[in-house]
């Protein structure tokens, strides 16, 4: 009769191997270990271990993993006579069978013999590497380790993916233990290093490779994380918003709240395009732009609108993990649009990311520009630098760029006031709960269509059409740009998802969009100082009773002390000198015969001073329709 080889799940056991009906005293005198270490399979050993642990417990026998711990030792020791080069991983429920050389390695720990004997312990729990991560982006390694400090208590594994760097050095691989697992600096610090890096290398066609992102968007395998075959690599800072990218409930449901939105609301509509346009930055060669809702009036919905565009792509909870306020963002702004790449970024409550004077603390010009900060490390070298190809849909009580704010910042940003009696959303309330259940399906569907062939070149003659009508509007080059995206993903909505024929326009668009002059700084600057001029018109009096006399207002002409021009300019974010250089060739300052400036008595005492030309008085003052920043 053919013997049946035993395996998992296998109940035939050969009548040796039948546990003995084991008391008290056989766990005290060994017996019960010598029966379960002299056992073949070392599946069958793994099985009768958690039997005894659960027997040793009702006959009252204490220290039963500890005392097996011991006994395996004693019995390794006299068993092995020479150092062996060809061990074999005996972890329960382990993902790969591993060769480990030299090493020891079961529930028991991992350890091997030292030279001039004793016993070096790497660690006192399995422990093994299961994957390679290697980044598309930068070509960055990692490796993913699977851990369990115990499996008496039935424990699963816990797994933590880290670089090769961190696990190459003993001074660096003591890090591990903020994970739980048990590793000390010193010898077991660095008798770790040694075993994973054995693993590692006596398993190079074992341990599979896969690729790996550590950011949203495209790359070179399609669109993360609608791509299959690609691993998540990201630090955990980034893991709740990775968790946070997904679907739940139903499109149809998710659409009939969208159509509803839609046909209430033009800023509802701008807000669903702009964050379906910002997927087509990056394959359409544009820039990164801003949307932004401002309203000093609650209870205007700009908040549920903004939940309506993240809904598109994930969970739109404000203030969770993908649709932040500026002051709850977990990491950087910077490093956040980073890691989003290419799917849009949210940001709610601008007024929480202000300083003592007003000013908002991020720099938009420098988002704009899809570039991170290039940082150096502890090890003089360079850190990766994020880049993105985006858009950013934000919302405050005040516009997101100020009167002092450069042409650059300006021309990137599309800022939409939301009036106090004209909803954004029908029914605020009912939308949120209703995006908070239903999610990530319009853009999962998007994403697909976009990846069919052909479609990016359709996608392409779009926004050239879109572009074309956008600069027949009095705008810049730019504001047109981030339009006609915004035009273009909606046409593909449209067309794809929505069917209510509600396509944006470049009419629609263009109520919204920056006139040139409103973009130029120069034309900022100098409306910026009349108005500084008016503010403090007390300080240009020929006698000044309280504060710093400024000047003297002469007809339609303001004579500013140079020294006071410098400071109110550098104050406002202006620079001084590139502000005169303007006015000077379009003839709104007088000169001496050298440089920007022409004398004045002031006080009795000679001073340089700015002759800046005021409005004159017929002419009409523009309507505010903004607040300063």
């Amino acid at each position: 009769m053919e013997e049946k080889a035993l395996q998992p799940g296998n109940t035939v056991l050969a009548a040796q191997d039948k546990r003995p009906d084991f008391s008290l005293t056989d766990f005290k005198e060994g017996r019960v270990f010598e029966w379960l270490t002299g056992l073949k399979s070392g599946y069958q050993q793994a099985m009768e271990e958690q039997a005894l642990a659960d027997l040793a417990k009702e006959l009252g026998f204490k220290g039963f993993a500890r005392c097996l711990r011991e006994y395996r030792k004693e019995l390794r020791a006299v068993s092995l006579s020479v150092v062996r080069d060809d061990g074999i991983s005996e972890f329960f429920d382990q993902a790969l069978e591993l060769n480990v050389g030299e090493w020891t390695a079961d529930e028991s720990g991992i350890w091997r013999y030292a030279q001039g004997g004793g016993i070096t312990y790497a660690c006192t729990h399995p422990i093994m590497p299961v994957e390679k991560l290697v980044s598309i982006d930068t070509g960055m390694v990692k490796v993913k380790l699977w851990y369990r400090r115990s499996y008496s208590d039935r424990r699963p594994w816990s797994e933590i993916v880290v670089p090769m760097s961190r696990i190459s050095k003993a001074a660096d691989i003591v890090a591990l233990s903020d994970c739980g697992i048990s590793v000390t600096s010193g010898e077991r610090a660095q008798a770790l290093v040694d075993f994973l890096r054995d693993a590692i290398d006596k398993n190079q066609d074992i341990i599979p490779e896969v690729k790996a992102v550590s950011r949203m968007g495209w790359n070179e395998e399609g669109f993360s994380p609608y791509v299959g075959g690609v691993a998540f690599d990201s630090a955990d800072s980034f893991r709740p918003i990775y968790k946070a990218i997904g679907q739940a409930g139903s499109l149809d449901n998710w659409l009939t709240e969208a159509l509803d939105a839609r046909s209430y609301s033009l800023t509802a509509r701008i807000v669903l395009a702009a964050s379906f346009a910002s997927v087509l930055v990056e394959p359409l060669g544009c820039l990164p732009f801003f949307v932004h809702l401002w309203s000093m009036d609650s209870g205007t919905g700009k908040t549920v609108a903004q939940m309506l565009g993240a809904s598109v792509w994930a969970t739109p909870t404000a203030g969770g993990a993908y649709f932040q306020t500026f002051k709850s963002t977990s990491v950087g702004v910077e490093l956040m649009a980073g890691f989003l790449h290419s799917l849009p970024l949210f940001l709610d409550e601008l007024q929480l990311a202000k300083d003592r004077h007003g000013r908002v603390n991020f720099n938009v010009y420098e988002l704009a520009a899809g570039t991170g900060k290039l940082r150096g490390n502890k090890s003089l070298g360079l850190d990766y630098t994020p880049k993105w190809a985006n858009c950013f849909i934000t919302s405050g009580e005040t516009p997101l760029v100020g009167e002092t704010d450069g042409a650059g910042a300006a021309n990137r940003v599309v800022e939409i006031e939301c009036r106090y009696g004209e909803a954004v959303i029908r029914d605020g309330h009912r939308t949120a709960n209703v995006l908070k259940l239903n999610y990530g399906h319009a853009g999962k569907l998007f994403i697909g269509r976009l990846c069919e062939a052909g479609v990016i070149d359709r996608a392409r003659e779009l926004y050239e059409k879109s572009y074309a009508a956008c600069t027949q509007i009095d705008t810049t080059e730019k504001q047109a740009m981030a339009a006609a995206l915004i035009i273009t993903a909606d046409q593909l909505a449209t067309e794809w998802l929505f069917h209510d024929g509600r396509a944006l326009t470049a009419a629609e668009l263009g109520e919204f969009l920056k006139e040139k002059n409103e973009v130029s700084t120069s034309e900022r600057g100098y409306e910026y100082m009349c108005g500084w001029v008016a503010t403090h018109a007390n300080q240009f009096r020929e006698s000044v009773e309280r504060g710093e006399h400024y000047g003297v207002i002469d007809g339609d002409m303001a004579i500013i002390n140079r020294t006071v021009w410098n400071k109110a300019c550098e104050e406002a974010g202006l620079s001084p000198k590139a502000l005169l250089g303007h006015l000077k060739s379009k003839g709104m300052i007088i000169t001496g015969s050298k440089g920007y400036t022409k004398t004045k008595r002031i006080d009795g005492v000679s001073v340089h001073c700015v002759w800046m030309r005021l409005p004159p008085d017929d002419e009409e003052p523009e309507e505010y329709d903004e607040l300063p920043l």
